[in-house]
């Protein structure tokens, strides 16, 4: 009897855990988890932003961005309900490769999170999306949710008329929103549409221009572009796409955008959707047109030919101001045969060295020029004597390149940068 009781007691407890199992199966049961339930997600790309190239059209105004797919995005469930639970998904395509669709989760709240697959950076060669979306999971109910992804960067496209790339000969470029820059110069001439991790609370935009015109005169302009209205924001940000365009006019005094008689127009404009509808930017002259003294770059003559011009040795010198301080003084030199020209390439000079602070250049350079001195920072002016070059350009033969020894000098302080060169022809 006593071993009777023995066997039944052992089955009712084995029934009871079986029993508990079997509960906690029906319940759809995880590990640790009683109750689940599943969620259907959708992921999409916000439909006024779904295109690469939104500002871009063929000659006929056809648009010919290419549209973005979120499939490839990863996705990202966060607890809330419990911050320790996470679940991933290399893509959402691989999320709806997995059980139709359906995402099993525990009960409670979450936040779902998809993005493009790359890493967001202040500068990228393609947009990047992002969205979030909060989901409450109930116990055995099926509930949909969808994440709609937006442009976290804005598009920005520099863009040069015909008449501007025949007129000035380099330039430099600069696009601040105060905390980032973009930098542009002469070595592309078709540059790329860059997306732009905009700074947060700016309605406006700054556009800093230097360029050297066919003259050889160094010209400068500063610009505000301001957000107009339209768009989502007030304020310059991600989904916006922002077209600056550089071109020559002849100023005239009742041109107001040739300031300063420059003749350099900046004009721009953004569109806020896939429709195109391109909106003026006011573009407004900048801070520093009227109230800085902009740096300068001056000599007596753009060339000299030697030996004809060798008394003018002493005045031959590149005079520079800066008002605001000097910050850096560049120096290259291209030389124009091939002795000379390895002789700037091996200090250096060929790809332009910076002068301020440069205590190891300082010895050598005074070597060769007598009272070559370094600029110091701060300094309001600075004197670059190309003529003490002179003796030594002549022993070192005729220039065989077409626009002899260059030397090219730029300047900046706290109110900008200039530039110039000067040519020195050797001809026996």
């Amino acid at each position: 009897m006593k071993l009777f009781n023995t066997i039944t007691a052992s089955l009712l407890l084995c029934a009871g855990l079986v029993s508990c199992e079997m509960k906690d199966e029906l319940r759809g049961s995880g590990e640790g988890s009683s109750e689940v339930g599943y969620l259907n997600l959708g992921v999409a790309v916000n439909a006024s932003q779904n295109n690469v190239s939104r500002a871009d059209v063929d000659d006929d105004g056809e648009n010919v961005g290419v549209s973005v797919s979120a499939d490839d995005f990863p996705v990202i469930i966060t607890g809330v309900t419990d911050p320790s639970y996470s679940k991933e998904y290399e893509s959402y395509a691989a999320l709806k490769a997995e059980n139709e669709g359906k995402v099993e989760l525990p009960v409670g709240e979450y936040t779902v999170t998809a993005h493009s697959d790359a890493e967001l950076q202040p500068q990228m060669a393609a947009p990047y999306y992002e969205g979030t979306a909060p989901i409450k999971i109930t116990a055995g109910v099926e509930s949909s949710a969808s994440v709609e992804c937006t442009m976290k960067n804005m598009k920005i496209q520099l863009t040069y008329t015909a008449n501007f790339l025949a007129n000035f000969q380099s330039w430099d470029i600069t696009i601040t929103d105060g905390t980032n820059n973009l930098y542009f110069d002469e070595t592309d001439k078709n540059p790329a549409a860059i997306y732009w991790l905009v700074a947060d609370n700016q309605s406006k935009l700054s556009v800093e221009i230097t360029a050297v015109n066919g003259d050889d005169e160094t010209v400068h302009e500063s610009r505000e572009l301001t957000k107009p209205e339209g768009g989502n924001s007030a304020n310059w940000t991600g989904g916006d796409a922002l077209t600056i365009t550089m071109e020559e006019s002849t100023p005239t005094p009742d041109n107001p955008s040739g300031i300063q008689g420059s003749g350099i127009t900046i004009n721009a404009s953004v569109s806020f959707d896939e429709e195109e509808t391109d909106v003026p930017v006011p573009v407004t002259p900048g801070d520093d047109d009227d109230n800085k003294d902009l740096p300068t770059v001056t000599f007596p003559q753009s060339t000299y030919t030697l030996p004809a011009d060798a008394s003018k040795n002493a005045d031959a010198v590149i005079t520079s101001t800066a008002e605001g301080g000097i910050q850096s003084v560049k120096v290259q030199i291209i030389g124009g045969n091939d002795d000379f020209a390895g002789i700037a390439s091996g200090m250096g000079f060929d790809k332009g060295l910076e002068l301020v602070g440069n205590t190891t250049l300082g010895p050598v350079i005074s070597s060769i020029v007598q009272g070559l001195e370094m600029p110091q920072a701060g300094a309001t002016s600075y004197t670059f004597p190309v003529g003490g070059f002179f003796n030594i350009l002549q022993q070192m033969g005729v220039t065989t390149a077409e626009d002899g020894h260059v030397f090219y000098i730029t300047v900046t302080d706290a109110n900008g940068e200039a530039s110039a060169s000067l040519n020195v022809v050797v001809t026996e």
